[in-house]
C-alpha cells in the first residue's frame, strides 16, 4: 500500500531527479510536468496563495502524473503547516529559512510520530487511506520513508551547516542562492556573488562528508552546460524553473516573436499596456 519515497530511491540507483517549483498547484501544468519527463513537483505554500484545501488536491494531481509531491510549508517551524501537508500525502517537506540543527529537529517534531517525533494520530486523512486498519503500517512507512528537505539560505544556517547534515533526518538539503544573497546583502547577485559562491562551496563539501544529497542547479535558466556544471559540483536533485516565471517568460517570447515579425511592415502593433507590477 506504502510505496518507498521516490527521490530517495532514486538516489540509491545513482539517478538524478529532476523537479520544478509550482506556485499555481493547477492540475493540468502539474500533470504536464508528468507528461514530459519531470520526477517531482515542490508545491509552495511559503509565498503562493495555495491553501490546505488546493495543496491536497495538487498532491493528488501529482501523484496521478507519476511525480512526487513536495511541499515547501509557510515556516520552517510551522507544525500545522509540516502535519497537514505530509496527511494530503506529500512525501517530504521544504522547510524555508532554516538556520541551525535545533530548527530541523523541531520540525522532526511535527513530521514524525513516536517515538521519533510528537505528531498526533489521525486516520482520517488521505496518507493513511482513509482508515484506521493499516495505520500502524502507516506510521511505520512515514517515520521511514517522509524527507524533511532543510533550506539553506540563511548565513547562519552556512555556518551551521556540520550540525544540520550531521542529523539523521537530514537526507536531502537544498541551496538557496537568492534568499541567501539577500541575507548576505548581494541583493540579486545570486551565484555572481564570490560570497554565495564561497558558501555554495561550504554547503557542498559538508553535504558530501555527510552523505546529504544537495538539490540545486541552474533554476531560471537551465541549459546543457550549466546542468553539467552543477552536477559536477556535486547537486544530485535538480529543481529546475517555476511555472509562473516559465509562463512570462513564453509570453515575453511570444509578444517579441510577433513584434519582430510585424516590425518593417504596413501594419502596426499596439504598443504594451502599463502594468501596475514591477519588471
Amino acid at each position: 500500500m506504502f510505496k518507498r519515497n521516490k527521490l530517495l530511491e532514486m538516489l540509491e540507483r545513482d539517478e538524478i531527479p529532476l523537479g520544478m517549483q509550482c506556485f499555481t498547484g493547477h492540475p493540468s501544468l502539474i500533470e504536464v510536468m508528468g507528461l514530459t519527463g519531470f520526477d517531482f513537483v515542490m508545491l509552495d505554500c511559503e509565498h503562493s496563495g495555495n491553501d490546505v484545501r488546493a495543496m491536497e488536491g495538487s498532491v493528488r494531481a501529482a501523484q496521478l502524473a507519476g511525480l512526487a509531491a513536495y511541499v515547501r510549508v509557510p515556516d520552517r517551524a510551522d507544525e500545522t503547516g509540516i502535519r497537514r501537508a505530509l496527511e494530503a500525502g506529500a512525501e517530504g517537506v521544504f522547510l524555508p529559512m532554516i538556520r541551525s540543527a535545533a530548527d530541523v529537529k523541531l520540525a522532526a517534531k511535527h513530521a514524525f510520530f513516536p517515538p521519533m517525533g510528537e505528531r498526533g494520530i489521525c486516520p482520517a486523512t488521505r496518507a493513511a487511506g482513509y482508515a484506521f486498519r493499516n495505520f500502524d503500517q502507516y506510521t511505520a512507512w512515514n517515520n521511514a520513508e517522509i524527507a524533511l528537505v532543510p533550506m539553506i539560505e540563511h548565513p547562519d544556517a552556512v555556518e551551521n551547516i556540520d550540525e544540520i547534515c550531521a542529523l539523521d533526518e537530514v537526507r536531502i538539503i537544498v541551496f538557496g542562492a537568492g534568499d541567501l544573497a539577500y541575507a548576505m546583502g548581494e541583493g540579486t547577485q545570486m551565484m555572481k556573488s564570490p560570497r554565495v559562491q564561497e558558501a555554495y562551496r561550504v554547503v557542498l563539501s559538508a553535504a558530501q562528508r555527510h552523505g546529504v544529497a544537495v538539490v540545486g542547479g541552474p533554476v531560471l535558466d537551465p541549459l546543457p552546460a550549466t546542468c553539467r556544471k552543477s552536477l559536477e559540483d556535486g547537486v544530485r536533485i535538480f529543481c529546475l524553473g517555476l511555472d509562473t516565471l516559465a509562463f512570462r517568460r513564453f509570453c515575453e517570447q511570444t509578444v517579441a516573436a510577433l513584434n519582430l515579425g510585424v516590425d518593417g511592415t504596413s501594419f502596426k502593433r499596439a504598443p504594451a499596456p502599463e502594468s501596475a507590477f514591477p519588471g
